[in-house]
This record gives C-alpha cells, sequence and structure tokens, in this order.
C-alpha cells in the first residue's frame, strides 16, 4: 500500500488543531530563538568584558598605611603579599608583580621618546596580543616588528639632579602593540610612546643608564618601583583579593573596588542566564509535545479508518511518523526562514553568529519532541483497537 499517498492526503484533509499547532509551534520556537540569541549575546559580552577581560582582573597597589602615615610601596612589599596569598591558600589564584618606570629612551638620533616600563614576562598578556616581552624584545606602539635601534641616556647626578650628555647605541626586537591605556598603565598621557620590556631587560638598561652612578643597583631598582600589581586569575576571587590587601592596609586601585561583592554577581547573572535559557528549551519542548499528542487524540477516527480498510498497525505507525517528520522538517524551515528574515531587516536584533547553534537548538528540540511523541504517542495509539479507537472518537460522545 502506498504510505506516501496516505501522508500526502492527510496532510491536505487535517483537523484545523493541526493547522493552530504547527503556528503556535513556529511562533515559539521564533521565540525561542530570538531570547536564546539575545541570551547568547549578554552571555558573550559579560564574558567579553569582565569574566575574560584582564583589565578587571588587575589589582593596582600604590602604597601602605602605617598608622598614621603613608609609605610608598617597595620590593618587600610584592614579597609580603606573594607569602600572604600562600598563607591564605590564594597562591594558586593571585601574584603580585612589580611595576618599574625606567628614565626615558630615544631612537632616530632622539627625536622618538619611548617612556620606558619594566615588568614580568608572565604579564606580556596585559599590554597587548601582540607583545611577548621575550628577552631581547621591547613592545613599542609606532614600530612594526624588526629591530630598532634604540639610544640609551647615560645618567649623570650632578648637585642633586640627573643629566644626560652621552648615549650607549642598542639594538633590540619590537613587537608591535603597546598602547598609552591598558592594565599596566592606567593613566593616561596624550601622544606618550609608551613602551615595555621584561624585568631582566630593564635591569640591563638600568646599567647602562647608571653606570656612572654611586648608587647601589638595589637602590636604584628601588627607585624605580612604581607599584605593584597583584593579578587575580580567574574574577570570582578579585573581590576576596581585594579585601585581604585592604585589611593589610595596603592602598588599593581595580574595576570593582567600587562595588559590593561585583564578581560575585556577574557569575550569578551568567547563571541565571544559563538557567533561563534551559527553562526556554523545556518549556518549548514539552509545548510541542503536548500539542502533537493531542492532535495524534484527534486523528484517532482516521487511524481506525485506515486499519479498516486494511492497514496493520506497522504501516499506520509509519504513516503518522513520516507525517510528523514532513511537519517538523517544515516547522523547522519556517523558523529559519523568519530568523534570518529579521537578521537582514532588522525588525527583531537577533546575531548571524549564533545562526549555527539555533540550528542545532531547534533540531535537537524537535528531534526530542519527534521521539517523545513517537514512543508514547504514536506507538501507543496507532496501536489501539479499531473499535476501542472509535469509542474514544467524537462520534461516540
Amino acid at each position: 500500500m502506498n504510505t506516501a499517498f496516505v501522508v500526502k492526503m492527510l496532510r491536505k484533509k487535517t483537523h484545523h488543531f493541526l493547522a493552530i499547532s504547527i503556528l503556535i509551534m513556529v511562533i515559539s520556537l521564533s521565540m525561542l530563538n530570538f531570547m536564546v540569541s539575545y541570551i547568547s549575546n549578554q552571555y558573550q559580552m559579560i564574558n567579553k568584558d569582565f569574566t575574560n577581560n584582564n583589565n578587571v582582573k588587575v589589582i593596582h597597589v600604590t602604597g601602605k598605611g602605617m598608622g598614621d602615615t603613608t609609605t610608598q610601596i617597595s620590593l618587600e612589599d610584592s614579597r609580603d603579599i606573594n607569602k600572604l596569598l600562600n598563607e591564605k591558600d590564594l597562591a594558586d589564584k593571585a601574584k603580585a608583580y612589580p611595576v618599574y618606570t625606567l628614565p626615558t629612551i630615544y631612537h632616530d638620533s632622539m627625536d622618538t621618546a619611548y617612556s620606558l616600563i619594566g615588568i614580568n614576562e608572565e604579564l606580556a598578556s596585559l599590554v597587548s596580543e601582540g607583545c611577548t616581552l621575550k628577552e631581547g624584545r621591547i613592545c613599542v606602539g609606532d614600530k612594526k616588528d624588526g629591530k630598532i635601534a634604540l639610544n640609551v641616556p647615560v645618567i649623570e647626578e650632578k648637585d642633586g639632579g640627573f643629566s644626560s650628555t652621552e648615549t650607549v647605541d642598542l639594538d633590540m626586537t619590537a613587537e608591535k602593540g603597546a598602547t598609552n591605556e591598558n592594565a599596566i598603565f592606567i593613566h593616561s598621557i596624550p601622544k606618550n610612546n609608551q613602551a615595555y620590556v621584561n624585568e631582566k631587560e630593564a635591569e640591563k638598561l638600568t646599567k647602562i643608564m647608571y653606570q656612572k652612578s654611586q648608587n647601589s643597583p638595589e637602590y636604584i631598582k628601588e627607585s624605580q618601583l612604581s607599584n605593584l600589581i597583584v593579578y587575580v586569575s580567574d574574577i570570582k576571587d578579585v573581590d576576596t583579593v581585594g579585601e585581604m590587601l585592604k585589611e593589610q592596609n595596603y592602598f588599593t586601585s581595580y574595576t570593582f573596588n567600587s562595588f559590593e561583592n561585583f564578581s560575585i554577581n556577574i557569575s550569578t547573572n551568567q547563571m541565571i542566564l544559563l538557567i533561563l535559557c534551559v527553562f526556554l528549551v523545556i518549556a518549548s519542548i514539552v509545548t510541542a509535545i503536548l500539542l502533537m499528542i493531542n492532535f495524534l487524540r484527534i486523528q484517532k477516527k482516521e487511524i481506525a479508518i485506515l486499519k479498516l480498510i486494511g492497514y496493520k498497525n506497522e504501516m499506520v505507525v509509519t504513516i503518522y511518523t513520516r507525517l510528523l517528520t514532513i511537519l517538523f522538517r517544515n516547522i523547522f524551515l519556517y523558523t529559519l526562514i523568519i530568523y534570518l528574515f529579521n537578521y537582514f531587516f532588522k525588525l527583531i536584533p537577533v546575531s548571524l553568529p549564533f545562526l549555527g547553534m539555533i540550528v542545532l537548538l531547534d533540531t535537537f528540540i524537535l528531534l526530542i519532541t519527534l521521539a517523545f511523541v513517537y514512543f508514547f504517542g504514536i506507538k501507543k495509539i496507532c496501536r489501539m483497537d479499531t473499535i476501542e479507537l472509535l469509542k474514544k472518537g467524537k462520534e461516540f460522545e
């Protein structure tokens, strides 16, 4: 017997309930797609602006309170903070690093000046993605990658001041990517050429600059210390580390400093968005299942007629499985067209990068619905006795 012909006839002669059900499912899936696209975009923005943003994971330590007095930060404080982090079981979550400000160096025969910062190589990603701060490299913002010739001033201390009449030529490898504003250097200075080197290179440059100084290398290194940076690997621990530093009377500056439990709120918001997505998906699946099973119940008379004219149970199951498969395929195409229509005509803002996820989500929902309806609807109803199907039909009510 021609099951394809029967499926075609059933599609033409279906209850109005089916048309309404299809409409409801298309609207339901479309609304779900819009909500998932919006929620995914919000989740992505939270990750970009906060969770995966290195800037919000940096705590600047600029000084320390000692009773009624204020002291400048020192290298000893860097060691003390790391020791404290270890005692609080936070050593694997945060680490303190010194930041050095070196005298200005020059390029192009003293025409171009660079304000030089020395930091640990582990902090290269905070400067820019293009900087590695490997040995022999300097990260700048105005040169392409390649060799760069630098003029390093030899500093002389005279009458309590500093001067320089001599320079030493030094070749380094330039890495483009340094900016005037980043997680390391938060103070904006217009038209300032900022450059970065690792601590070892900073020490080499310092030896060249202060080769005529009477001061000890330790004193010079301490005098170049600008501030400390505590980098926290996970945003959830920023508040904890920040509060710990405040308890030790350190002066701190970080993104969440003015907000109470901000990092916890970010994590909570992410969890709420995920729960909302899961709830919407479950609600869509339940709605679709109920609609299709109700449709099958209304189809009991047609199922009984098919059996009366000779169709076996398995054939009837096959017919209605094919019918619902075609309907679900059409529902999928309608929702996809509606999503693309909204993207191109900007009626409801949706994101094209999430199209692949939307396609997978709709496919998952429709397959789960079809499987559930098949096992708990089609197989159950289509295998009922003919008399039982007719007795429960509307004509016997």
